[in-house]
């Protein structure tokens, strides 16, 4: 806006005085100035674009980071796992129904495993309820 604003006082400066000495010292003054800030509004400009590149450049190191943990996430809980999340805070219900076959009979197995799964899924609903810490 600025550039433009002087852009505008030359023009008129060149319209109302060309032989006057004074005007066309104040009229250099100002083409200089306007010169800087043209300059600084490419740099400004370059400084710019160079973030967005970088920006981008780190969002698409994030996302590949991110397949990689999901990738390793199985390997990482490996075989002794008992409980495997799907999202956050939903449960795998195949998990129950696999442990509670181990543990269970038969017919007692998916009762069991019907019955652990709803009431683990009800305590992650509650944001206070924390399986890991005991409150005494």
């Amino acid at each position: 806006m600025k550039i433009e604003d002087l852009k505008g006082k030359l023009q008129v400066m060149k319209h109302i005085g060309q032989d006057d000495a004074t005007v066309q010292k104040k009229m250099e003054e100002m083409n200089n100035e306007m010169q800087e800030k043209i300059y600084d509004l490419q740099d400004l400009e370059s400084t710019n674009k160079a973030l967005i590149y970088k920006e981008h450049q780190s969002n698409d190191e994030l996302h590949e980071a991110r397949k990689v943990l999901i990738q390793g996430l199985p390997e990482l809980l490996g075989l002794r796992t008992n409980i495997g999340l799907k999202r956050m805070r939903e449960l795998d219900p195949k998990t129950f129904h696999d442990t509670c076959k181990s543990r269970f009979p038969p017919d007692e197995a998916e009762i069991q495993a019907t019955t652990l799964y709803s009431s683990w899924q009800e305590n992650l609903k509650n944001p206070d309820w924390h399986p890991i810490f005991r409150r005494n």
